[in-house]
């Protein structure tokens, strides 16, 4: 468990891969080397969960309570890296598809006359960027948000950037993690201080961003549509 890669390969050993998380609720443990080895039951746990729920196709000598031949081994550490591989490849994608958003976002502001000033803890709204400023990902009352600008009606816009892969996966994207940070934003500083937004790039689902929309009062903007975002921040300078 010390080493990042074993812990990985460990956590592959079974089908589907299950992740660290999932692992220490399923054994109420840590796995935290030092604990594990002031606590060798939570080992003794941990080990019996993965035995229960090893890939059989990949490691059929385990299971046969035998050792592995030439052939077994190499079938077996091809297609386990090949699992790894293709987690590692999705999870780079998602975030340099975020990071690349985020840019985008940040060039925007610049584009409309906003300054980028250094990142901070933001606790109250008095800590928040002055109108025209802007940040890049901080803690916004307790919760993060990708980017955060203030209006020159002095709004507090907590911009999240989001990119799903599939319908389903929007939910999680959306409605559990942006929603819930409105939530905490809105509850925290008042809805006249604060707009939560979502910038959102890939596939999403409709019910997903009606609800975000209605229930959690997010608004949201897509990727490829980055004007309609800057049509809201003009209107804001109107208004005021």
């Amino acid at each position: 468990m010390g080493d990042e890669d074993h812990r990985r390969a460990f956590c592959y050993l079974s089908a589907p891969p299950i992740s660290e998380d999932d692992l220490r609720t399923l054994a109420e443990a840590s796995l935290s080397p030092g604990t594990l080895r002031r606590r060798p039951e939570d080992a003794s746990r941990i080990r019996d969960i993965i035995f229960r729920i090893m890939d059989p196709h990949r490691f059929p000598w385990v299971m046969q309570g035998r050792l592995p031949n030439a052939e077994e081994k190499a079938a077996a550490i091809v297609a386990s890296a090949a699992l790894v591989a293709a987690r590692k490849v999705e999870t780079f994608r998602r975030n340099d598809a975020k990071d690349r958003q985020e840019q985008k976002v940040k060039d925007l502001l610049v584009k409309l006359g906003f300054t980028e000033v250094k990142k901070r803890k933001i606790p109250t709204a008095a800590q928040a960027p002055k109108p025209s400023e802007f940040m890049g990902e901080a803690a916004l009352a307790g919760a993060k948000a990708d980017v955060i600008a203030t209006l020159s009606d002095g709004r507090i816009l907590a911009i999240e950037c989001k990119v799903s892969n599939s319908a389903v996966n929007s939910y999680k994207r959306l409605v559990h993690d942006t929603g819930g940070k409105a939530t905490i934003w809105y509850d925290q500083l008042g809805r006249a201080n604060v707009l939560a937004m979502a910038v959102m790039s890939g596939v999403f689902s409709p019910a997903n961003c009606m609800t975000v929309q209605n229930d959690k009062n997010v608004f949201l903007f897509w990727d490829f549509r980055l004007e309609d975002l800057a049509q809201f921040i003009e209107n804001t300078r109107k208004s005021t």
